[in-house]
Order: structure tokens, then C-alpha cells, then sequence
């Protein structure tokens, strides 16, 4: 659902992900144009969730047929309505839109708030909070199952902790979610090819929490979210020594990105060089080289796009939260 070039292509589950029961999902709109869904169920594809409406007045022009095609593959089926809140929409107007144009279909999943920056809305705090709360208690009440959908970032710095307890889904294109799988569902890619379908497709992993009737547990905004990370994943371990070798930090190498780690990453731009710049190269899944020229300050201003970060292409204290999941 978010804009910003992702540098992953293929499918994959990561190593260190947590045991639990995943499904392989895709989520699409109308510029994703798919000419055989049996196609795409025959590649490992589980689950589809379809855009369908924005705002108060847009609905996704290919949402009815994405109705009358995608069950009939045997893939399990969702929708997302993408929230506006711009001119003064309310949270309740939107929903009912929303409602309005999915009335009568059957989705085997539940249904999403898309909640993100974009070019013509940045979400204050309590705007985010307040927007979501209201939105989902009304879908709610209208004996609907909803989860949220949002960058990780964003997620932790607004949401987490202050919204209802109901299904999450996190979109982070550089680094699995620590809560992945057994709390929340992961938007991995934007980037994924499949044989039937032209162009780029949104990736995703998700848990068994979209088809039970009961949400995973709230996440704590409290809770680093990283505490739980595996030992098989050293990239945390090696970025600490070398903040400690090049004199950052006096840091324990114990491979959980928390806040001493963070006051200790220095800021990068570029012509910056070194195993810092490299480490940070590996996580954008670009040409490590330990140069920060053209190539990485472009990765850095989709990473900050896709994480509703202000795009300066500067590694900063924000962008540094992002990189480490805090």
C-alpha cells in the first residue's frame, strides 16, 4: 500500500521468524492488473486483500471484480479502505463509504484501515489516534471483524498502545517485525513478481489473527520491540562493535537494538564512509560498499518515504529508529 521502492523481489521466510502459522498474501488496487487468479493461488498465494474505497467518495475501480474472481480461485479474501481524513472527512463518513461499497460481498479475512502519511496528509498524534479509534469502533458496531495496516514506524510512534486491541499488520521493506508472527502480520515487499500479474506487487505475510475471532495481544508502545529478537539475526551485534571500535559508544553486544544503541548511532549523509555506512547499506539491501553516494541516498529517501519519515536522505536519529525496528 505505501509508495516507496522496496528492494526485495522474492518470496522468502526469514529464518529467525517466530514458529507460528503464516499465510502468503498479496494486497492489491486498481493499477495491479492480474489476469488469472488460479495462477496466482498456483504460486504459493493464500490470500488477497483488495482495495475498495479512500476517503469519503473514491471507490477502487476494480474492486467488483477483484469480488467475483479472487474466491473463485480458492484464495481467501479481504479489503482495505485507505483513510483520507482530508477536508474534514470523519473517521464515521469514511467508514460508512466503506461499508457501502463492500456491502453484500463475503471475505474470509477481516477487513483493514490502511492509516499512513502520503503526499497530501501528514497525521498528527492524536489525530492518528483519534481517526483510528473512531473508524474502527464503527465498523465494529456494524458487526464487522477490522484490523490496522501501517508502516512499523509510524505504528510505534502513534498507535501502538493507544488504539483498540484488533488484528496489526506492519509494512517494513528492510527488516521483519520482532513481533512477526505470533502478534502481528508483515507487508515485507512492494517489489514481488508473479506470473499472471504485470508490474510490482505488495508482499505480505500473515498470522493466524485475521481469520479467529480474537485479536493478538495489544503490542505495548512501552515494550521495545525488539527484545525478543533471535540470535541467529547478529546484524544488531555487529553494529554495536563497531560503534564501540570507532568510539560511539561503550555499548553491550547483546544484539537487541535498544535506546543506548540508538544514542549511539552517528548521523549519516553523504560522501559518509565506513562499516557504519556499510552495515546501514546491508539493511537497504543495496551495494554494500561503505560509500554513501547517489545509490544510497536514493534507498535512504524511499526507506524514509515508506516509513513516514520526513525524505531528507540523511541517516538521522529518526531514520536510525526505523533501521533498528524501535
Amino acid at each position: 500500500m505505501l509508495t516507496a521502492v522496496v528492494l526485495s523481489t522474492a518470496f522468502f521466510i526469514p529464518a529467525n521468524r517466530a514458529q507460528a502459522t503464516t499465510y502468503r498474501g498479496i494486497d492489491i488496487y486498481s493499477g495491479n492488473d492480474i489476469s488469472d487468479y488460479s495462477t496466482i493461488k498456483s504460486q504459493g498465494i493464500d490470500i488477497v486483500v483488495a482495495k475498495a474505497t479512500q476517503g469519503i467518495d473514491y471507490t477502487d475501480s476494480s474492486f467488483n471484480y477483484r469480488c467475483n474472481h479472487v474466491r473463485d480461485a480458492g484464495l481467501k479474501f479481504g479489503a482495505y479502505h485507505f483513510a483520507g481524513g482530508l477536508y474534514g472527512h470523519t473517521p464515521e463518513a469514511e467508514a460508512q463509504h466503506f461499508l457501502d461499497t463492500i456491502k453484500g460481498q463475503t471475505f474470509d479475512i477481516c477487513l483493514w484501515l490502511d492509516l499512513e502519511d502520503y503526499s497530501l496528509k501528514t497525521w498528527g498524534k492524536q489525530e492518528a489516534i483519534d481517526f483510528a479509534n473512531r473508524f474502527i469502533s464503527y465498523v465494529q458496531t456494524r458487526g464487522y471483524k477490522i484490523g490496522i495496516y501501517c508502516c512499523q514506524s509510524f505504528y510505534y510512534e502513534n498507535l501502538a498502545g493507544n488504539i483498540l486491541n484488533v488484528p496489526v499488520w506492519l509494512a517494513n521493506y528492510s527488516k521483519q517485525p520482532t513481533q512477526f508472527s505470533n502478534i502481528v502480520s508483515w507487508q515485507y515487499s512492494e517489489t514481488g513478481r508473479l506470473n499472471s500479474a504485470s508490474g510490482n506487487l505488495d508482499m505480505d505475510y500473515f498470522n493466524d489473527s485475521v481469520f479467529t475471532g480474537q485479536a493478538p495481544q495489544q503490542v505495548n508502545n512501552n515494550t521495545s520491540n525488539a527484545v525478543t529478537q533471535s540470535s541467529t539475526d547478529a546484524s544488531i551485534s555487529t553494529l554495536q562493535s563497531e560503534l564501540n571500535r570507532q568510539g560511539f559508544g561503550n555499548l553491550k553486544v547483546d544484539n537487541i537494538p535498544g535506546k543506548r544503541t540508538l544514542a549511539a548511532c552517528p548521523t549519516l549523509h553523504y560522501g559518509s564512509q565506513g562499516n557504519i555506512t556499510k552495515w546501514v547499506q546491508q539493511q537497504l539491501g543495496i551495494n554494500a560498499d561503505g560509500t554513501f553516494g547517489k545509490q544510497t541516498r536514493q534507498a535512504i529517501f524511499n526507506f524514509q518515504r515508506s516509513h513516514g519519515l520526513y525524505a531528507d536522505g540523511i541517516v538521522g536519529h529518526n531514520t536510525w529508529k526505523a533501521l533498528l525496528g524501535l
